[in-house]
């Protein structure tokens, strides 16, 4: 069993997969952080990221009953860009936590999707990262994508229920879609 579980990405906007995941995830740790993405390592444009945190906050308060560790939104990342320039890249945020809880690395364990596991090695200082971090691959069992959700709102379509995160209003998507990435920064 790790001791933390780091879940990141940009939820632009969060979605039930990301649910599903962090349930997932809290089966193999005693903490599981979803930190969303303050500066993106590709650039990538998202929604406000205090906005992206509360909608988190909102989804982990709903599915924590059905998680077997705690599971918390956390601004780790917006706390390690304050001293370091760009963007923040997975192995940034791991080192943070092992060097300031004094954890060795394996007890510490990105949390990623089957699309992401192989792609592990091109990322930003991927050798180190798999040398030193454990990984924990989560096999998806809900279907969706952001860049669905998005691409959907934008036209004007409804959403599925059943994309829909647990804790998020069906207003939260009309907001996006109404405002999309002019709130982005």
């Amino acid at each position: 069993m790790f001791e933390i579980a780091l879940y990141g990405g940009a939820f632009n906007p969060p979605h039930a997969g990301h649910a599903q995941v962090m349930i997932e995830a809290s089966r193999q740790t005693r903490r599981v952080l979803v930190v969303p993405s303050f500066r993106h390592p590709y650039g990538k444009q998202m929604v406000d990221y205090e906005v992206r945190l509360n909608w988190l906050e909102s989804i982990v308060e709903n599915v924590q009953p059905l998680c077997c560790a705690e599971v918390r939104a956390s601004r780790v990342e917006q706390v390690v860009a304050r001293g370091v320039e760009g963007a923040i890249y997975s192995y940034t945020l791991l080192a943070h936590l092992a060097d300031s809880l004094a954890l060795d690395g394996k007890r510490i364990a990105l949390v990623v999707g089957e699309d992401v596991a192989d792609q592990l090695s091109t990322f930003y200082r991927g050798q180190e990262l798999l040398e030193r971090f454990s990984i924990l691959c989560v096999e998806e069992k809900i279907h969706v994508r952001s860049t669905v959700v998005r691409e959907r709102l934008a036209l004007g379509k409804p959403l599925p229920s059943d994309w829909m995160a647990p804790g998020m209003n069906p207003l939260n998507y009309d907001l996006y879609a109404t405002h999309g990435n002019r709130h982005a920064h």
